[in-house]
């Protein structure tokens, strides 16, 4: 540790309750003014710290701060019992407070940061508007903690909710060394595949036999967003009461995409405090520009501590250093490989319409359509459902392959064709099922015929009308399904081809359907049923790609 920070460490913090919170506070040596907190709470230890996409703490403290890192309730050397997001309201809010108020140089302003939980811990603190809480920096987080965080369209996230429960799991056994529940949970992560195709899903039996992780069978029960659960969780519940200036840093191929956009959007609604976003390439960890298969070059290569040490020494000690002069949204431009400066990601985007043809074909005129077609045809079976690759910039020339996708392409492209915002297909399909999934994959398909994934949506078919209601469907019915694919900003270079993939899965990214009106969490594989999947593409029924255009 550098001679020049001083660190005190397992620091007790009071809880409203008597529970008592530790902490980790880091300060630099010969500074006799108060100086502003930077505050993390996490459930992932103290030492940590989120060094996996920040500079550590010392370096934070070097800058003129004191850092406090926090073990939440239950986690590391803290006190009481876990149990994710529901005990970060009160804990955030009395521990702003003790940072303002009872910790020993804090000049009573205090800004927040971290990334993912950290970042949601700041969101459910803020709109608790705790005393001394002057700005946050939410990174790759969200309000919403149903859609987007552990559904994606009205599908369980699987890999992601699986293998963090699993991670949560072992660490609460880990924390307080019980055997051999940690040294189970620890292989079961490194063998995550077994538990991720574990049928039924509702019983994984790694985790419904231990009595630490059973908030994963929450998340599958409730699978609708309206359920009293998320309304208790979620910090959109309570965001009219969101009223702070943010940073709010998102990744093109970041699993949260979704909701970190959809939480600087509702803050742009409920506050007249400045909202800066940061749209970077970056997956949800590493951050760095090598991003899946390609390297988007020395402009992707984070800066984001700097950045926020600006935005805090603006915020907190009051220094004129231009921040509010910069562009309040700053988005990195795939394929260019470059950043834009925009005063807004609420553009009133004119779109550009791509057409599903005949004979895998995409086409921008109806003209083409014929009156009436035909439509493709797939079988999608959930004992082989549609493998994904992890989220990003990943080659899905392979998985294309399958007879269970179907693939459309267009031209060469004949100018780049640049677009940033939330695309939307419009699909015509029926199925034979009483209800099914349905996967959009929009892809950039280079002349070396690699197809890499720019985005893709979902949505569960009981759920095409909001993830409020169900609505069984009639089978051999065609219906129209509009699917929100997730945010991006990319260019389609000269030469390539834009890229449309359909399928019914994509796993273990989202749970598989089983093709039946029961939830699939809870079916067995003799339950499952194979699905006949028509897609249709006439100028009746005129399946089609919506694509925001950038205007620059």
């Amino acid at each position: 540790m550098p001679s020049k920070i001083k660190v005190d460490r397992q620091v007790k913090i009071p809880m409203r309750d008597g529970i008592n919170l530790t902490a980790d506070i880091y300060r630099p040596r010969g500074v006799d003014m108060p100086l502003p907190v930077l505050l993390m709470r996490l459930p992932y230890g103290r030492a940590i710290a989120s060094t996996v996409t920040y500079a550590h703490p010392s370096w934070y403290a070097a800058q003129g701060y004191i850092v406090v890192i926090q073990d939440v309730r239950g986690c590391g050397t803290s006190e009481g019992e876990f149990y994710p997001f529901r005990h970060e309201y009160e804990d955030g809010y009395d521990t702003v407070t003790w940072c303002a108020e009872n910790l020993e140089g804090s000049n009573g302003k205090v800004g927040m940061y971290g990334f993912s939980y950290q970042g949601v811990t700041q969101l459910q603190a803020a709109v608790m508007q705790p005393r001394g809480l002057v700005t946050i920096c939410p990174a790759m987080a969200g309000a919403d903690l149903y859609d987007g965080w552990f559904y994606f369209g009205g599908a369980i996230a699987l890999e992601f909710t699986l293998s963090w429960a699993l991670q949560l799991t072992q660490n609460q056994a880990y924390y307080r060394k019980l055997e051999p529940q940690s040294t189970n949970l620890w292989q079961a992560q490194q063998e995550v595949s077994r538990s991720l195709s574990s049928v039924p899903l509702d019983q994984v039996p790694i985790l419904k036999s231990d009595p630490l992780g059973q908030f994963f069978f929450d998340w599958l029960r409730n699978d609708q967003a309206d359920a009293p659960y998320w309304q208790e969780l979620n910090p959109l519940s309570r965001f009219a009461q969101f009223d702070l200036p943010a940073l709010h840093i998102a990744g093109w191929a970041d699993i949260f995409i979704e909701t970190t956009i959809a939480t600087y959007e509702a803050a742009k609604q409920v506050t007249n405090q400045p909202q800066f976003l940061i749209g970077s390439p970056w997956q949800h960890l590493p951050w760095r520009s090598q991003v899946g298969e390609l390297n988007f070059g020395d402009a992707a290569i984070p800066q984001i501590d700097q950045l926020q040490v600006d935005w805090f020494d603006y915020w907190l000690k009051g220094i004129d250093n231009g921040m509010m002069g910069r562009s309040p949204v700053q988005l990195f431009l795939m394929g260019e490989n470059r950043w834009l400066n925009l005063k807004t990601w609420e553009q009133e985007p004119e779109y550009q319409n791509f057409y599903l043809d005949s004979n895998s074909k995409i086409t921008t005129n109806t003209s083409d359509l014929l009156p009436s077609s035909l439509p493709d045809i797939y079988i999608y079976d959930p004992r082989i459902p549609t493998p994904s690759t992890s989220y990003g910039a990943y080659d899905q020339s392979a998985i294309n392959q399958r007879s269970d996708v179907l693939t459309y392409s267009s031209p060469p492209l004949t100018a780049n064709l640049r677009i940033t915002g939330i695309a939307e297909f419009i699909l015509y399909a029926e199925t034979s099922a009483p209800d099914t999934d349905w996967v959009v994959r929009l892809l950039d398909i280079y002349p070396d015929g690699r197809q890499m994934l720019v985005t893709m949506g979902v949505i569960r078919a009981k759920f095409r009308n909001a993830f409020k209601q169900t609505e069984i469907l009639e089978p051999e019915i065609v219906l129209e399904y509009k699917i929100k694919l997730r945010p991006t900003c990319h260019s389609f270079e000269l030469g390539h081809r834009l890229g449309i993939a359909i399928a019914s899965a994509a796993f273990p990214l989202i749970e598989r359907h089983t093709n039946t009106a029961k939830s699939p969490s809870t079916c067995t594989v003799s339950e499952f049923f194979e699905a006949t999947q028509q897609i249709y593409h006439d100028q009746q029924f005129p399946s089609h790609l919506k694509l925001p255009l950038l205007k620059l």
